[in-house]
């Protein structure tokens, strides 16, 4: 289990208090400038004084350093029982690891306690030293603002929840499932042909799909009219998942709705699986998600995750919300920007 700490200079911690509601506060931890490169979020690091590269995965439940990372800087790598790790294409093996000092942009964390992966050559994964993920992101209400190539690190004391996408006077909503340094995932019920299904949002996921057996439930059948086959995909596991497009009637996260939406289809988790008490057969994993969200998505909207009200809060920058890829400069310096964290009179709640 990882632990963390922060050095938080004055600096950097910016309080405001809207006009209207005085009692709210947000506070401003960090701010990481990030770029995207082909639907990958990275940021430029330095894990104990060594310059590294990060990858932004909110579909990570746990933080983690690549193996031949780990080995280049340097770090020792102890073997561990207790954690296992799995994701699309299977399981992968950890190791464990301590980073006394990392820093990103304005945030630092010291005694970082982080597993180790250690399955792929560096070719064939994705980019990146260290993989950021969600129990990371879950100690903070974090925005994306990734049109303006940055993630802020937010605490909040006091507020409601229409005060806190700032920078708009109109906004989406959705509720999340319980989100907790202990199981840390962003998760939400998203509606699709009007169906309920478990949806994960995923940063580390380039373009959002959905697993074949949702989709199939849905009426959309891979091979049917309608489909088409693409390219394989893989994830932490390094093993490749056949995958179609598809195109399905409606699509729906909190009140923004959506019509003749094309998501990829894919077996996501069919090979993870575990071994049960008493049997020597696999079983699958339980509550894995039904559609991943990527990073089409977040490119689309700005997003503000609230780990501490399990709400997800988004505005709609313009253009195609699934299927885009694109490459975006991260923001060299955004503590002159007027709307990072303004004092300004909170929007009414139009959800």
């Amino acid at each position: 289990m990882k632990s963390l700490r922060w050095i938080i200079g004055t600096a950097l911690c910016v309080t405001f208090a809207p006009s209207v509601f005085a009692a709210c506060k947000i506070s401003r931890i960090g701010e990481l400038p990030v770029r995207v490169e082909g639907n990958r979020l990275l940021v430029d690091a330095q894990i104990n004084g060594q310059s590294a590269r990060v990858m932004v995965d909110t579909g990570a439940a746990m933080t983690s350093l690549w193996q031949d990372a780990a080995a280049r800087l340097g770090l020792p790598q102890e073997k561990t029982t207790n954690t296992r790790l799995f994701g699309v294409g299977g399981e992968a093996r950890v190791l464990g690891t301590t980073v006394d000092r990392l820093q990103m942009g304005s945030f630092v964390g010291d005694h970082m306690h982080l597993a180790v992966v250690g399955t792929r050559p560096a070719a064939r994964r994705p980019p990146g030293d260290l993989v950021l993920g969600d129990d990371f992101f879950s100690h903070f209400t974090t925005e994306f603002d990734l049109a303006h190539g940055v993630i802020r690190l937010l605490q909040t004391e006091g507020c409601q929840t229409q005060e806190l996408p700032y920078w708009a006077t109109t906004y989406s909503l959705a509720e999340l499932e319980r989100l907790h340094s202990e199981d840390a995932k962003i998760e939400a019920f998203v509606l699709v042909n009007g169906k309920r299904v478990r949806a994960l949002l995923d940063t580390g996921a380039p373009i959002s799909i959905i697993v074949r057996q949702a989709a199939e439930s849905v009426g959309v059948v891979p091979g049917q009219a309608g489909t088409a086959p693409v390219a394989a995909i893989s994830g932490i596991a390094g093993k490749p998942v056949q995958a179609w497009m598809g195109s399905f009637a409606t699509f729906s996260i909190g009140d923004e709705s959506l019509r003749n939406v094309h998501l990829r289809i894919g077996d996501l988790f069919s090979a993870d699986t575990t071994g049960k008490l008493g049997s020597r057969l696999p079983q699958p994993l339980e509550e894995s998600p039904s559609l991943l969200i990527g990073c089409d998505f977040f490119l689309s909207h700005r997003i503000l995750v609230s780990a501490q009200e399990h709400t997800l809060l988004f505005t709609y920058n313009g253009g195609p919300v699934f299927q885009l890829v694109k490459s975006i400069a991260p923001q060299k310096d955004s503590s002159d920007q007027k709307d990072t964290v303004p004092s300004q009179t909170a929007p009414a709640a139009t959800h």
